[in-house]
């Protein structure tokens, strides 16, 4: 890697310790840069001294890929069966144009593969590549989570039915060591090998791209689509689980813009994810406190991360180690049912849209 000297005195405290040091960086799939601390020559590549940096962390690198309302949406259809170009378009009403940009990032991030009917044809379908499989988890615990805080009023109801107990079921995110449900406060972190430092490339998207209700033919809720769909409000909420409450402590650890930061908290508390609390009168400044809806958003980043270290981490390992406080061992999470409690697998889950369960049944694919 090819770096230069420093000859000015580091402003940053941070920098100051960095200069002892030599960075190596290696770009991940998902365009992230990561920067290691190794022993050598005192150097700081000049994107340090330009660009923000924050911690790795999985979540961050699987909401680089995911995070946007159209590739929520691609994947709930991929996961219901749909496979061509045509019809991802007749059910989402997408252009042509955004739809193509999409399917290419699927592609392009391995998530989906790009299969011809015919070698005599020049049309095509998309399927889920195992990357993408390995995303049901994450689908459950969303689909969980809107049933209960984000439901709308004469939407089609989605219902999972386990075939191993033949129950209509609940998924349930369990320790898989001692088999005990996973809640925030039960959970510590460390540092783990692959604990880093990350630059993100530039890259703009207006929040009006993230704005508007879902298609009527998808079972996914506005409410998820703007938790999720953006790319910096679900990392204002993860850090809240990690104890950041304060407005510049979040700043810090985001390195995040005040007017960004501003319009998302305010965003997330109209969304009933936050609550303030004061904590100084004179003068007078706020905690942002999770709220009973956004702590139980946990689930949905525990499998995002645990999707993270398994697929975009960097070689050295995931970035953070998770404990399970009850049981004291590390954090392997499962999820099962919470009738039998079998693992739920893309197999044995068949979802049933609408009252009768029966009047229209897809297999996932």
């Amino acid at each position: 890697m090819r770096s230069s000297r420093v000859a000015a005195i580091v402003p940053s405290a941070r920098l100051r310790v960095a200069c002892l040091t030599r960075l190596e960086r290696w770009k991940l799939a998902s365009g992230l840069w990561v920067c290691k601390l190794r022993l050598g020559t005192p150097i700081i590549p000049p994107v340090m001294m330009k660009a923000a940096y924050i911690r790795a962390n999985s979540v961050t690198h699987a909401l680089e890929i995911l995070g946007d309302r159209w590739v929520l949406m691609l994947l709930q259809q991929a996961f219901f069966g749909v496979r061509r170009f045509d019809d991802f378009q007749r059910r989402l009403g997408l252009a042509r144009s955004t739809l193509t940009h999409r399917l290419k990032h699927l592609v392009a991030h391995r998530i989906l593969e790009r299969q011809a009917l015919d070698a005599r044809d020049w049309r095509f379908e998309y399927r889920l590549t195992v990357k993408g499989r390995d995303l049901f988890n994450v689908a459950l615990m969303c689909e969980r989570w809107q049933r209960h805080w984000a439901a709308g009023e004469g939407q089609p109801v989605l219902r999972l039915l386990h075939r191993d107990c033949g129950q209509v079921i609940e998924p349930v995110l369990v320790c898989a060591t001692c088999g005990d449900p996973v809640h925030a406060r039960d959970v510590s972190y460390c540092d783990g090998p692959g604990a880093s430092w990350i630059v993100r490339e530039p890259r703009r998207r207006r929040r009006s791209s993230i704005d508007g209700p879902a298609p009527r033919k998808v079972q996914v809720s506005g409410e998820l689509l703007e938790l999720l769909g953006d790319r910096w409000t679900p990392q204002v909420a993860a850090v809240a689980f990690f104890g950041v409450r304060r407005f510049d402590e979040m700043r810090s650890s985001l390195q995040l813009a005040t007017n960004i930061l501003s319009d998302r908290l305010k965003r997330l508390i109209e969304l009933g994810i936050f609550a303030t609390r004061t904590y100084q009168e004179r003068p007078r400044r706020l905690e942002y406190v999770l709220t009973g809806k956004g702590l139980a958003l946990y689930p949905i980043m525990l499998t995002l991360m645990d999707w993270g270290d398994r697929w975009v981490a960097n070689e050295a390992g995931p970035p953070l180690l998770l404990t399970h406080r009850p049981c004291g061992s590390r954090l392997v999470i499962s999820v099962v049912c919470d009738h039998c409690g079998g693992p739920l697998l893309r197999d044995n889950v068949l979802p049933q849209f609408g009252p009768p369960p029966r009047s229209t049944e897809r297999r996932f694919a």
